[in-house]
């Protein structure tokens, strides 16, 4: 560790961010329910992406109680696009439980905050410090690296071991007093400067402390295991017609889009024809829409076709129904979905 340099480090640190911190909306609060929703959105999400996001979501739910009473449907709504849907469900069911079981008080205690559905050990320490100035320590992609090269940590970041470790370097890390702010600063130190590929050290306010840099070794940390390969996949969806409607059914609550609304999708082409009573020469090719998923790259090839007659009898299931072309925005689409409503309302249909 750092010993009897830490405390200058710490100053060293807290200066550089009250000089260099990004103006970010969600830094213009103490407000824990706005803390909290930021957090959530910025899990696996870039800042970038997620600050329109924020913003709107803040005029709709201005409130942990405007969250509460709202239905899920009209949270989701809003968050469509922003992928990785169980967060807002998640973040839907917390604000019921702080609501019905703690009064509508969101807790300051990191343990207590970790007992909320979708809260963890970092989003947790973040709500705490960041808030409530709590001494409690964060954990994300960006402070592990920060922390790997200022220690010059040689384990895989990927075990458990060494996950412990560096949950234990960031809590001693921390100071007595402006624990948010320095949790901020380290996490604005590993986006801005301590960069994946060539970090910016001259420009490091503590490169001084760090002991990757003082032995020119910055691109050695964070050690890594062999990545995973990236599996691509195909996949198929058909926008299928009927008296100016188009059908769109919703995904189960613990599917991966739980709850939003997609047009019917196959992993096989053939399924898809069989699913409906079609024809190969049914088929007219729309679009090609392709998205990731952390251990994906997929391609959705988007077909088109008018509804059988009997296809437009049979179809009744709930989760199933023919929505006109016109109401299609007023539902909730992830966001290769999305593509095909804003295409299909591009050229009307």
């Amino acid at each position: 560790m750092l010993s009897r340099s830490q405390s200058k480090f710490q100053q060293d640190l807290l200066k550089w961010y009250g000089k260099n911190a990004r103006d970010l909306p969600w830094r213009r609060t103490k407000d824990p329910y706005k803390i909290w929703v930021s957090e959530i959105m910025l899990q696996q999400t870039q800042v970038d992406t997620v600050i329109p996001y924020y913003l709107k979501w803040l005029e709709r739910f201005p409130t942990l109680k405007s969250l509460t009473t709202a239905p899920l449907d009209d949270a989701m709504k809003l968050w469509a696009g922003l992928g990785y849907y169980r967060r807002v469900r998640m973040l839907h069911e917390g604000a019921q439980y702080v609501l019905e079981e703690l009064g509508g008080k969101i807790p300051a205690d990191p343990e207590e905050l970790g007992k909320l559905p979708g809260v963890g050990r970092y989003t947790a320490g973040a709500i705490a410090s960041i808030a409530f100035d709590k001494r409690a320590p964060i954990l994300d992609g960006n402070v592990i690296r920060v922390l790997t090269r200022l220690c010059a940590v040689k384990s895989d970041v990927s075990s458990t071991r060494t996950v412990a470790k560096l949950w234990q370097l960031a809590e001693e890390l921390l100071p007595k007093k402006q624990t948010g702010d320095f949790n901020q600063a380290l996490m604005e130190l590993g986006a801005m400067v301590c960069a994946p590929d060539n970090p910016s050290c001259l420009f490091c306010p503590v490169s001084r402390y760090c002991a990757a840099y003082k032995a020119g070794q910055q691109s050695r940390y964070p050690v890594k295991a062999q990545k995973e390969q990236i599996e691509k996949k195909q996949t198929f969806a058909l926008i299928l017609r009927k008296e100016g409607k188009v059908l769109i059914q919703q995904q189960p609550e613990k599917a991966r889009w739980g709850g939003l609304w997609m047009f019917p999708y196959y992993e096989r082409r053939s399924s898809m024809l069989k699913a409906h009573g079609l024809q190969a020469n049914a088929l007219k090719r729309r679009m090609q829409v392709t998205h990731a998923f952390t251990k994906y790259r997929v391609t959705l090839d988007v077909y088109e076709a008018e509804a059988p007659a009997r296809e437009a009898q049979e179809i009744c299931e709930k989760s199933h129904k023919w929505v006109p072309l016109g109401n299609l925005k007023k539902h909730a689409f992830p966001s290769p979905h999305q593509k095909i409503v804003k295409d299909l309302e591009k050229h009307h249909g």
